[in-house]
């Protein structure tokens, strides 16, 4: 694990920033894209992916209090500003209602766009979720004798000295890339191209990922045998489903 990357003088780069800031730029540079090939207004694109990142982290951070309210307890104020703790679907949430603020703010269609930003969400989580890995930030698995399972003993939260895991990162890492895939393959094609669809399909792309690798993280149970992301990301699966299948009714009615 490389928690740090290298330092300028007194100042530490870490690994979890350093990708935090690398997703950003690549989520950016995937939607320049995608808005570019649909003919929409890709100047827009900037401004997006900022909204998205001021919105996501404070939402991240708020979900994560909310999950773990004894952080405030043990940390205080730090708990509030410190660089730790953030959840992904309430930096999604956050991120989501910043971008359409934005938006409304430049009097554009929100779900047309959305439609176009899935592959870019996709890119930056995947990116991101590199960062988790290098970092060891504790996002990893359960203990396993898997071919490729990996030791985090130099991780922030570091495991136990000769104990391996699942890289459950890394899990995400190609679970986003594969969904980032399938979405720019629908691009200028006729294939659920009713406006929120497309948008929905990646709700329902993303949930089904995180739903399955919750199965090898290291998250306690809390609802009829599911995790909290699992039972989050069921909500947004049924969201996502109701996004695809909203527009045809419509359409055969």
């Amino acid at each position: 694990m490389i928690p740090v990357v290298f330092q300028l003088g007194p100042l530490p780069i870490h690994s979890f920033g350093l990708m935090m800031l690398l997703c950003f730029v690549a989520a950016y540079r995937r939607l320049s894209l995608s808005l570019g090939r649909a003919g929409e207004r890709a100047e827009l694109a900037e401004p997006m992916i900022t909204w998205a990142a001021l919105g996501g982290i404070l939402g991240a951070r708020v979900n994560y209090l909310i999950s773990f309210p004894d952080e405030i307890v043990q940390r205080g104020i730090w708990a509030v500003i410190g660089g730790a703790g953030f959840v992904f679907y309430g930096g999604f949430i956050g991120g989501v209602l910043g971008v359409w603020l934005l938006l409304r703010k430049h009097k554009v269609d929100f779900l047309k766009y959305a439609d176009l930003s899935g592959a870019a969400l996709a890119v930056g989580y995947g990116v991101g979720r590199i960062g988790c890995h290098l970092s060891g930030d504790g996002d990893y698995g359960i203990p396993t004798t898997v071919p490729w399972a990996v030791s985090y003993a130099l991780g922030v939260l570091p495991t136990d000295p000769g104990v391996l895991v699942h890289p459950a990162p890394i899990y995400e890492t190609f679970g986003a890339f594969v969904i980032a895939g399938i979405l720019v393959s629908l691009e200028g094609t006729q294939k659920l191209s009713i406006k929120g669809q497309r948008f929905g399909l990646y709700l329902v792309l993303s949930a089904l990922a995180r739903f399955l690798v919750e199965y090898v993280r290291i998250e306690p149970v809390v609802f009829a045998g599911f995790t909290h992301a699992q039972l989050v990301a069921l909500g947004a699966a049924v969201v996502g489903a109701l996004f695809i299948a909203a527009p045809l009714r419509r359409v055969r009615t």
